[in-house]
């Protein structure tokens, strides 16, 4: 299941009377309940100008951005709010001393009510394995193109300070539009992985993923054996560089991500190792089948809410000219088989026994069939799709999580990197 499939769309730029607020700049925080088991955190920002008061209001676990209304009306202590490209509305009123504005939220056929509290500076997460500087490694920042795509890709590698050349490990991102941090809900955890690994004398090479931040629809018709092909040629760059050995270049992927490592080891000998994280083993049309279920049943959905959405899935068809439709289509038939039965290089296969999305006793029995290069395979305790230690598993309780990746998971990858000869 895509990661984003939660995100919804409704920042805006408010204007109101000057006098209301006494503060050059004030913070309020809400929650937007999208149903009984997922909400999310919307802020409120005011800055008080010369001759009007400006309000922004933002979605801190989607993006640091804020955006504008389209319609403000503002009488009494009432403020009407519209986004006519979003169909959003926001009304609502304040309370006496203006510290809370009691609103209600409508976008398409969802209405629910959303209660803002004053706060005492902007509300953002916790998270604290997010590396800060100053870093004791180096970093140098680097780009390659894939000569089948008319694009420059950007990335960061990091590796020790010491003069040698160190075990290389390309990070490779799981489905949806990504960076290179791999980031979700302010969780970086390549860039918590980059860091630990370069504290132990281990390269990595992270980088975003094409069309990330631009606008070109037809970067948006790649697949995962075009993403494949992206990984290929940064590797092919990487080779080139002074300080990597050549000879011991593996890749670490993070769900879809272990799927491009698997396409890529099948067919390049000169892969030293690869890592699965919550790689799988099974069509994208299984995984697709057996997480919905399993995160319908988690929320409470009615048995013939399950079967309609299973039904969906398996009678899905595509449109060759809808660009949504590219990924999908292929992710859809896909089959690791393929690819699973031709790996060679040493490989470790870690799944988290919460993971709602690829669930683990229906991906390692058929990763343990197909894998036969005598793979490490580990079921990590209370670990969900993301390797946080959490309590059920579902993803609605990602962005709650204040730890981004398990230290078990990144001491089993050191050691394996450095097991290999």
């Amino acid at each position: 299941m895509n990661k984003k499939s939660l995100k919804i769309l409704f920042l805006l730029l408010l204007v109101f009377n000057s006098y209301v607020f006494s503060q050059d700049t004030t913070y309020f925080k809400g929650d937007l309940i999208i149903n009984d088991a997922n909400k999310m955190p919307i802020t409120l920002k005011i800055i008080q100008q010369k001759d009007t008061t400006l309000y922004f209001l933002g979605s801190p676990s989607q993006t640091r951005e804020y955006f504008p209304a389209s319609k403000v009306k503002y009488y009494g202590d009432t403020l009407s709010i519209g986004i006519k490209q979003l169909g959003v509305v926001v009304k609502g009123l304040f309370n006496e001393d203006k510290t809370v504005f009691n609103s209600t939220f409508k976008q398409g056929l969802m209405t629910t009510d959303v209660v803002f509290t004053k706060t005492k500076q902007a509300f953002s997460y916790n998270r604290p394995q997010t590396p800060k500087p100053p870093f004791d490694y180096n970093i140098e920042e680097l780009s390659f193109k894939n000569p089948s795509c008319d694009y420059t890709f950007h990335g960061t590698l990091t590796y020790p300070k010491t003069n040698k050349k160190y075990p290389l490990v390309v990070l490779v991102t799981g489905s949806g539009l990504e960076n290179r941090d791999e980031e979700v809900f302010s969780h970086k955890p390549f860039a918590v992985i980059a860091d630990y690994f370069a504290k132990n004398g281990i390269a990595t090479f992270r980088y975003d993923d094409r069309g990330f931040g631009q606008k070109d629809t037809l970067l948006m018709k790649g697949t995962t054996l075009d993403f494949a092909l992206d990984c290929e040629s940064a590797i092919k760059m990487l080779k080139t560089n002074k300080h990597i050995d050549k000879k011991h270049i593996g890749i670490v992927g993070h769900s879809e991500g272990g799927l491009i490592a698997e396409i890529i080891a099948s067919r390049n000998k000169d892969i030293s190792f690869i890592v699965l994280l919550a790689g799988t083993a099974r069509t994208g049309k299984d995984i697709m089948l057996t997480q919905s279920k399993k995160i319908l049943e988690s929320n409470g959905a009615s048995k013939q809410e399950i079967d309609n959405t299973l039904n969906e899935i398996n009678s899905m068809t595509f449109n060759d000219n809808s660009i949504n439709d590219f990924w999908t289509k292929c992710f859809y038939y896909l089959d690791p088989k393929d690819y699973l039965t031709k790996i060679k290089c040493p490989t470790l296969v870690l799944n988290g026994s919460k993971d709602m999305q690829v669930i683990p006793e229906e991906n390692i029995p058929y990763m343990q069939k197909y894998l036969t290069n005598k793979p490490t395979i580990k079921i990590m305790p209370n670990l969900n799709h993301l390797f946080q230690h959490c309590t059920t598993g579902n993803p609605n309780e990602y962005i709650n999580i204040e730890e981004t990746f398990s230290y078990e998971v990144l001491l089993l990858m050191k050691d394996f990197i450095h097991s290999i000869k």
